[in-house]
């Protein structure tokens, strides 16, 4: 089942829903409008020309503003391509979503539907629409500054520290929406509670293949209630699974006679082709990490890219260690009793996604791993109780450097930097 977050995150990420909307729009205010003539003396209200000026306007109005939509719309594809190819193949879901082009779009075909219907309701010669007129002229000029301004923006946005920086504020909003659902903490001793399926648990399988998108905790707590079952989920939004893999246990007392049906649970984990934000915390860091990967990669050979993505990297880090939070989220039903567990990620979960592949790309690069080693120094300020996970990562990247450094200045450069990590004093 699709949640209300989902579908929203669905509509946003979309190109055209906008558009359309805009489009339909246009046309039944052309309708309305053709109906409004003005009385013999107020046309200088609205259009003081011609019939035949106003019909040779409205064409020029639509077959322009159609053009430029073409002409946005290949910057757009640009866009795309630059974005793939330079960045991250997973940034395309940023780009289509961004609010200035899908605004300009719709104001462009706004133009065209509006000038179109108007053309096609024209009516009399001698008394034209002349409010239409009017109505057609400012969404022309609107469509000037949507030309110029989604320019402007498409070419601001392909910067790569544009880039970055959306991305950091993008995850750190889902992080936070993340910590406030549900309760975090550990696995409740003794859950759940005995008697509650002596056969043992139930697997919950995958419907299809594909990557967790959202869970829907309600329909989950709520059957669980019904049924006085107990479910636990062992995978989180981000992971990906196959048809027929365990997403997780059921303990039920009463199975019933013909067994249970847990395929109406097993709907409420959303399953879809790709990795989406709405729900994954971690999907941001990844982003970033792509971002890294690609600027150290031999094509590019940019480490002051990656050095900055790094910057980006550890202030979401920082985000999730500065907040308590336990290796489980707990929901409760309505006799406070928990009815679901769910798998949470944890900060060595987190580190190992962002610290070891720039270590196997940038190990050559002594400026990334001093710069990766300044991440976790940060990390353990804002979570000292985290120093084992931060020791593990740090002793990760002093190999790489040991193999990939060539230079035995560099070496001792991150080895110092190293040092200084494990005792600041």
């Amino acid at each position: 089942m699709i949640t209300p977050s989902v579908l929203g995150e669905r509509f946003r990420s979309r190109l055209w829903p906008i558009p359309a909307v805009a489009a339909v729009l246009a046309g039944v205010a052309a309708a309305l409008f053709s109906t409004v003539r003005p009385e013999p003396g107020d046309e200088l209200v609205f259009w003081a020309g011609e019939a035949s000026s106003a019909r040779a306007l409205l064409e020029v109005l639509a077959g322009t503003s159609l053009t430029v939509v073409a002409l946005v719309f290949s910057l757009f594809l640009v866009a795309l391509q630059l974005a793939a190819s330079q960045y991250s193949p997973r940034l395309l879901r940023t780009f289509s979503r961004d609010p200035w082009v899908q605004a300009s779009l719709a104001v462009l075909i706004a133009t065209f539907v509006f000038s179109l219907v108007t053309l096609a309701l024209f009516g009399t010669v001698d008394r034209p629409p002349r409010v239409s007129v009017a109505v057609a002229v400012a969404l022309g000029l609107a469509g000037v500054g949507a030309l110029v301004g989604a320019v402007a923006h498409i070419v601001s946005s392909l910067r790569v520290e544009t880039i970055m920086t959306d991305t950091q504020e993008d995850a750190a909003s889902v992080i936070d929406a993340s910590l406030g659902v549900g309760e975090h903490g550990p696995r409740p001793a003794g859950w759940p509670p005995v008697g509650s399926g002596d056969t043992g648990p139930l697997d919950l399988t995958a419907p299809r293949g594909g990557f967790v998108q959202a869970v829907s905790r309600s329909r989950l707590v709520a059957w669980a209630e019904r049924h006085s079952a107990y479910v636990q989920l062992d995978v989180v939004p981000g992971d990906h699974t196959l048809a027929g893999r365990s997403l997780g246990r059921v303990w039920v007392a009463d199975r019933g006679d013909e067994g249970l049906d847990l395929g109406e649970i097993a709907s409420a984990v959303l399953v879809g082709y790709e990795r989406t934000p709405d729900e994954d915390p971690e999907f941001g860091i990844v982003q970033l990490v792509d971002v890294a990967a690609r600027a150290l990669s031999p094509s590019m050979n940019d480490p002051t890219t990656a050095v900055h993505a790094i910057g980006h990297v550890a202030a979401l880090l920082g985000r999730v260690a500065s907040t308590e939070r336990g290796a489980f989220r707990l929901s409760r039903g309505h006799d406070d009793s928990v009815r679901l567990i769910e798998r949470d990620r944890t900060v060595p979960d987190y580190l190992a996604v962002a610290v070891r592949p720039l270590v196997r790309a940038g190990g050559t690069h002594p400026q990334v791993l001093l710069a990766l080693i300044d991440l976790l120094g940060y990390v353990r300020a804002q979570a000292p109780e985290e120093s084992a996970s931060v020791d593990a990562e740090l002793d990760y990247l002093l190999r790489g450097a040991e193999r990939d450094l060539a230079d035995a200045t560099d070496r001792e450069a991150v080895r110092t930097a190293a040092r200084r990590l494990s005792d600041p004093r």
